[in-house]
């Protein structure tokens, strides 16, 4: 669902609706979801298959054992739909309230040329007219006069005009940041899914381009679901972050390392044959299960940590779901050897 849009993102007919309506009661009511408006929305757009990326944490988020509480849907719509909304609106309605002064101003600057048109094509006028010096004097001083207040509506018009740039530049740079946030893992602070497809869509398209390798790497939190019943979720949290920021430190350049979904992160490495992604994902490996989670107050150790890799290189045949769905098959065969693995499909 895109923030930006004004155009009717549901305009499906009525037979249409209404099966998508069946569908999406039926999602709500197998998982034990209470049909608010807001739960019937992240259902609707499920079922219908129009928001990919909503259906796959969706899909992910009810099969976990506090999944579908109200507070994860909560925050699973304010991502989906209004994570953006309010910041777009509070920009819409500042550029109104800055092309409105814009207006005013040019009327008012419009007005001014117009009339100082008028005083000088009246002195033209007198200046083919017997006027006396004394006269001719007064009206050269109120040409004059007539100048400087054209100029000084001029300067104020261009100011006006220097500062309402200014506010564009600076609410563009806020529209920026809004898009930056939009793409971005609260949590984490990685990239989001929404952000990982969009950029797997250009990988997949450049390499039918240049002909060059890139790889896919899938990553997962080894008894994830363990970790968080025996600690708790804001230790959880800790784990999801500790592994983002070592993945992070174990990549370069245009690598791109997102959070899939649940205890799921993504890497797309350019330019990357297999055996270079093994040395990354091995690098991965060792870097998550050498770290240590600790209460700083209690010395307390969590325990190890360890991720489970899968990996896969682009063929030329491959979509992006292909090429994933080999990934996700080499990580499942990570997982299926003994976790704590590296695996890899060609």
């Amino acid at each position: 669902m895109d923030a930006t849009t004004d155009v009717n993102p549901y305009a499906d007919d009525f037979v249409q609706a209404s099966e998508y309506l069946r569908l999406a009661l039926s999602l709500l009511t197998k998982h034990q979801i209470p049909p608010s408006p807001f739960n019937y929305r992240l259902g609707y757009d499920a079922v219908a298959g129009r928001n990919e990326p909503l259906r796959t944490v969706f899909a992910q988020l009810v099969e976990q054992s506090d999944g579908s509480s109200e507070e994860n849907l909560w925050h699973l719509y304010r991502q989906m739909f209004i994570q953006d909304d309010a910041a777009l609106q509070a920009m819409r309605q500042e550029l109104r309230h800055i092309i409105t002064d814009l207006h005013g101003q040019f009327e008012t600057s419009g007005h001014s040329l117009s009339s100082y048109r008028s005083a000088l094509n009246r002195f033209a006028e007198i200046l083919d007219a017997p006027y006396t010096p004394a006269a001719l004097a007064v009206e050269v001083d109120k040409v004059i006069e007539d100048t400087r207040v054209t100029e000084q509506v001029q300067q104020q018009l261009g100011q006006q005009l220097s500062n309402m740039a200014d506010e564009i530049a600076y609410l563009r740079n806020e529209l920026e940041q809004v898009r930056q946030e939009s793409l971005t893992d609260a949590l984490t602070g990685v990239l989001n899914r929404k952000a990982f497809d969009a950029a797997l869509e250009q990988a997949v398209q450049g390499a039918w381009e240049t002909k060059s390798p890139f790889c896919v790497l899938l990553a997962d939190i080894d008894h994830f679901k363990q970790f968080n019943d025996t600690h708790g979720h804001l230790i959880g949290d800790k784990v999801l972050r500790f592994v983002a920021s070592t993945l992070k430190r174990s990549l370069k350049g245009r690598d791109l390392v997102a959070r899939f979904g649940g205890e799921e992160f993504a890497v797309i490495l350019p330019r990357t044959n297999l055996a270079g992604a093994h040395t990354v994902a091995e690098q991965i490996r060792q870097g998550v299960s050498s770290g240590r989670l600790m209460n700083k107050s209690t010395n307390e150790t969590y325990g190890r940590v360890t991720i489970s890799l899968g990996m896969a290189q682009f063929r030329m045949n491959d979509s992006p779901n292909s090429l994933l769905a080999r990934a996700d098959q080499a990580l499942y065969l990570a997982k299926d050897r003994g976790r704590n693995r590296v695996e890899r499909l060609a």
